[in-house]
């Protein structure tokens, strides 16, 4: 895909292209302040904190409750699994989405994503009118709370900066070097 023909819907600033899980919704469309809760929780969680230095192991009843959340956050998906969407590639920025034209029709006015792969709660959020190029369908978000729409491109960021390290680590010659040695 383009990104230049889908400026329009995508704007200037940074979008990222990923696997996600999104799909039309019929659900109510998520509160910006929750959404933006979501976004932060998600943020916090995958980015995690570092208060202790890397000598100083954390405490015994703090690895049993962080085991014991990620059991949970494990089997809450697991039993939602059926729910979620197939992954899709997707391009997304702060202004707006592009993905294949048979994710959406030209009706949809709200899309469930889920903004990570190990939790089964999605954002629901709507969309401006489907725009069909090349094959595929690009919208832009019909948000009108700033906070929710910083929250996205937040995230965006954070996702391009994840896919930037792995294109590095898949690049990097010494990785190649340390695979055959081992």
């Amino acid at each position: 895909m383009r990104k230049e023909i889908w400026r329009d819907v995508l704007g200037d600033d940074l979008s990222v292209t990923l696997e996600l899980a999104v799909g039309p919704s019929e659900r109510p469309i998520t509160a910006g302040d929750a959404a933006v809760r979501l976004f932060d929780a998600i943020a916090m969680l995958e980015e995690g904190v570092q208060v202790r230095s890397k000598d100083d192991p954390p405490a015994p009843e703090l690895q049993r409750l962080e085991v014991k959340i990620d059991l949970l956050t494990d089997l809450v998906s697991s039993l939602l699994a059926d729910r979620i969407p197939q992954g899709s590639a997707v391009t997304v920025s702060a202004d707006g989405l592009v993905l294949s034209a048979c994710v959406l029709s030209p009706s949809c006015d709200r899309i469930e994503v889920y903004p990570c792969h190990w939790l089964a709660q999605p954002v629901v959020l709507e969309l401006g009118p489907i725009v069909l190029r090349d094959g595929a369908c690009g919208a832009s978000w019909r948000c009108r709370d700033p906070g929710l729409r910083d929250a996205i491109g937040r995230w965006v960021f954070r996702m391009h900066r994840r896919e930037v390290a792995r294109r590095r680590m898949r690049d990097d010659p010494r990785q190649d070097v340390s695979r055959r040695g081992a």
